[in-house]
């Protein structure tokens, strides 16, 4: 083989395999498609099966039924005819009330002395239809059937006979029910299917395309088609052939090499050795499988294009290397640079993190001001309160003064040693009446209330006390700072307003401040609970309030929000989750 030979090897493989995938999948498609079609057939026979055999069953009883009226046996046995008259009448309701298309009897001979079409222009009346073999078998055996085109009308239908007079030595004529299957046809036009009936020869009796009917499938023997002219079945129609079978067991209908095919699926039925067909065009099997085809093609064409441009790709990828070579000294050039550009960095950023120390230490600083200034405001209203009732002679109240500026005292001790509480969320909790908090700060603050004219509202429940989740140190911290802050806000105002609101919620409780204060600017809203973050004046506050009680309220997994009212001011929103109450609910906090 030569070098060229060789070099088209590799191509040869992918194309033979290409075309073997695209062979397979033709047919694996056609396949698959012929099946989903025979099952869509099959469930379309049962269908039309069923409606065909409930339309015979309507009609099977009537014959014998009839046959058995004294009315008709009597016309038989009476050769005067006096009863005819009235056996035309009854066969005519009968008819009317059953469906039938025509109703009518004959004697042994095979001659009609009865019919329920008497009036009509095409009466049975009189006719002979002794050729017909559902005389001689109803007569033979009691019983006969038989489909054809009617000699007198013209009408094809199904023709159901029962023997009158079984019970004795020799019937003495047949009672014939006319059944007309011509809705069946319509109902498959209808639907735009392909169905036929065929009868044992291969005829086909009833179809849903008007031009296949009386048409034949196969060949007829001489001997069916001898049975055919006697009988006048079909009443001199040609029969000639309606398509042929192919060697795939396809049928074409129509012209010589230019019929359409069809896949011809089959119900045998109990009728006289009937079958029905339903037909499937073959031209959407083989459409289906073109489009599978031309995916599969798609698919080879587009790895086709991606092995194509990987190539290309790695022409291009051999070339920015070619190009990388020639940029790599001056990349080390810059790496030199950057190496020491990265240890300034290093520097400052080492400068940066010893002023963020310093900023924390402050931070920690002014927290703990903050917080320790809450009990040493206290200590000095219990002070002031113990001077005067000293002074007034009032020796026993002073006392419980100066008991709660201990207590204040040791809550100072507690505050110092939970200070770590700052450096870290979450801590020892256990259930604390939230109402009892609110009246201790209340008491704390008194004095300043009535400094500044202020008679707080507060609306809590009376049912029950407000268990929360907490401690009670970081609580009284957190009501006392949202109050404080409302006070200040509250500075000069007149008429000012004071509300505390303690509100059950499905699985918390809920502490409501509002106050008719100037309000706090939209802008400010989103920094509120900013550390450092103050709208007071200089040397008025240090801007942590808020932002410890965030803190707090955070560690006990609740929420703390704020906003301004509709009518004036600011209001903020603690939700707790609730807690069960111990068992004693008396907490006593000196």
């Amino acid at each position: 083989m030569t070098r060229q030979g060789l070099r088209r090897l590799p191509w040869l493989v992918p194309a033979a395999i290409a075309l073997l995938s695209l062979w397979w999948l033709w047919h694996w498609q056609y396949a698959q498609a012929q099946a989903e079609a025979r099952r869509h057939a099959e469930a379309r026979l049962a269908l039309y099966g069923s409606s065909l055999e409930g339309a015979q069953e309507r009609f099977t009883y009537l014959p014998d039924l009839l046959a058995r009226q004294p009315l008709v046996q009597a016309a038989l046995l009476d050769p005067a005819g006096v009863f005819l008259p009235q056996v035309n009448a009854y066969l005519a309701r009968v008819a009317e009330r059953s469906g039938a298309e025509a109703i009518f009897l004959v004697d042994a001979e095979g001659i009609t002395l009865a019919s329920s079409n008497h009036a009509g222009p095409d009466s049975f009346v009189g006719h002979d239809y002794r050729f017909r073999p559902y005389v001689h078998d109803a007569l033979a055996e009691g019983w006969g059937e038989f489909f054809a085109v009617g000699s007198t009308t013209g009408r094809p239908g199904y023709f159901i006979a029962a023997a009158v007079g079984q019970e004795r030595a020799s019937p003495t004529g047949v009672l014939v029910v006319k059944v007309s299957l011509e809705a069946l046809q319509t109902d498959w036009r209808r639907a735009g299917e392909r169905v036929l009936l065929i009868d044992a020869n291969g005829v086909v009796i009833l179809s849903s395309r008007p031009e296949w009917r009386y048409r034949r499938l196969g060949e007829l023997s001489p001997r069916a088609r001898a049975e055919i002219r006697a009988q006048r079945q079909f009443m001199g129609r040609p029969l000639e052939p309606l398509g042929e079978r192919l060697g795939d067991g396809t049928l074409r209908i129509g012209d010589q090499g230019l019929g359409e095919r069809y896949l011809a699926s089959a119900l045998p039925l109990a009728t006289l050795g009937w079958r029905m067909h339903y037909l499937t065009p073959v031209r959407p099997l083989y459409v289906s499988a073109r489009n599978a085809l031309m995916g599969g093609a798609a698919v080879w064409v587009a790895l086709l294009l991606l092995g194509l441009w990987l190539r290309e790709r790695q022409k291009r990828q051999r070339l920015r290397e070619r190009e990388a070579r020639i940029y790599r000294e001056a990349n080390e050039q810059l790496e030199a640079r950057v190496v020491e550009r990265t240890r300034a960095l290093h520097e400052a950023q080492a400068e940066l993190v010893q002023a963020g120390k310093l900023a924390a230490l402050g931070t920690m600083a002014a927290g703990i001001a903050h917080e320790l200034n809450q009990p040493l405001s206290g200590i000095r209203t219990y002070a002031a309160n113990g001077e005067r009732l000293m002074q007034r002679g009032r020796s026993e109240a002073a006392e419980e003064n100066f008991r709660r500026i201990q207590g204040l005292c040791e809550r100072l001790a507690t505050l110092i040693r939970q200070l770590k509480l700052y450096a870290r969320k979450g801590g020892a909790r256990e259930p604390v009446d939230l109402s009892a908090r609110l009246d201790f700060v209340l008491e704390l603050l008194a004095e300043r209330l009535d400094k500044q004219g202020i008679d707080p509202v507060v609306r809590r429940p009376e049912a029950e006390s407000a268990w929360v989740l907490g401690d009670e140190v970081r609580l009284e911290q957190l009501l006392t700072n949202l109050l404080r802050n409302a006070l200040d806000a509250l500075r000069g105002v007149e008429a000012p307003r004071l509300e505390v609101n303690i509100e059950a919620a499905p699985s918390c409780w809920v502490v409501r401040i509002a106050d008719n204060g100037p309000g706090i600017p939209e802008s400010l809203l989103d920094k509120l609970f900013d550390p450092f973050f103050t709208t007071k004046a200089v040397g008025d506050g240090l801007g942590l309030g808020l932002f410890i009680s965030f803190g707090i309220v955070q560690d006990l997994d609740g929420r703390l929000q704020a906003g301004n009212n509709a009518t004036g001011g600011a209001w903020f929103r603690v939700e707790l989750p609730r807690a069960v109450a111990p068992a004693t609910d008396e907490k006593a906090h000196e």
